[in-house]
């Protein structure tokens, strides 16, 4: 690769690490080609990004961004994934893909800037996302008025039978 290329893509990868909502590197060796073109598939759909980039040019690009990659985890073939809208939902992709192959092994992950190692990023990738938290949310929430409403609603119920009852009674007796 000539060094202006070089320069260009450090300067794309200055770009998607401050875009970047979350940032996972992981070790791709044992993936095929149609198993990771699979995985990009999967993430673009979610608003990510899975790109083998060199080590040398993303440890050149990172120390411009929030994610501080340490150097023992730029050692060997490495791919990254790029989260631009949502954090976890392209992690739950990766999280699937993981446990269908075995592949890839994520070598570190950056949550808004925190970082975190395999079985953290696994773990959070387990998580529900953030609409089916919000709903669960919103029915417990609602539960306990519904239930009100129905006991108050239960005793009206419960006193118009009586009177209907009375009533037929009242006209049957005439």
């Amino acid at each position: 690769m000539k060094k202006q290329q070089k320069i260009e893509i450090v300067e794309q990868l200055k770009e998607k690490l401050s875009k970047a909502k979350s940032v996972v590197l992981t070790d791709y060796r044992g993936l095929t080609h149609q198993q990771l073109e699979q995985i990009k598939k999967g993430l673009k759909i979610v608003g990510a990004e899975f790109i083998v980039i060199k080590n040398t040019l993303l440890k050149k690009a990172a120390p411009t961004s929030s994610f501080q990659i340490p150097d023992s985890d730029l050692q060997g073939p490495s791919a990254t994934l790029f989260s631009y809208e949502d954090e976890i939902a392209p992690l739950s992709v990766l999280a699937k893909f993981i446990k269908s192959f075995g592949l890839p092994k994520i070598k570190i992950g950056f949550i808004n800037d925190k970082a975190y190692d395999e079985k953290q990023v696994l773990q959070i990738a387990s998580l529900p996302s953030r609409e089916v938290l919000m709903a669960t949310l919103a029915a417990r929430l609602k539960s306990p008025i519904y239930s009100l409403h129905y006991a108050l609603n239960y005793n009206i119920q419960k006193l118009v039978t009586v009177i209907a009852r009375s009533k037929a009674t009242k006209q049957s007796q005439n």
